[in-house]
């Protein structure tokens, strides 16, 4: 299992700002955003805008083992000024 950290809308969305997804190898960012979308489907349009970031670096295609991973985010479109 794997905390994934949550923020802004999403975070609303669920209620909580972190929750615990069961991953399997390799570890992508699709691979997040759909474990998230099958316990939370309320969170699939936000999460078509996310960016998830592994390790504190936004990720796209790259593939993680699970060992190699410490920390998962998922980062909602924010604004402000």
């Amino acid at each position: 299992m794997f905390n994934v950290k949550l923020f802004a809308i999403l975070a609303e969305q669920i209620g909580q700002t972190e929750v615990q997804l069961s991953l399997t190898a390799p570890i992508t960012a699709a691979a997040v955003k759909a474990a998230l979308q099958e316990q939370f489907p309320q969170t699939a349009a936000v999460l078509a805008d996310c960016l998830v970031a592994i390790n504190q670096t936004f990720v796209s295609e790259e593939r993680f083992a699970p060992d190699e991973v410490t920390e998962i985010a998922l980062i909602p479109p924010v604004s402000g000024g």
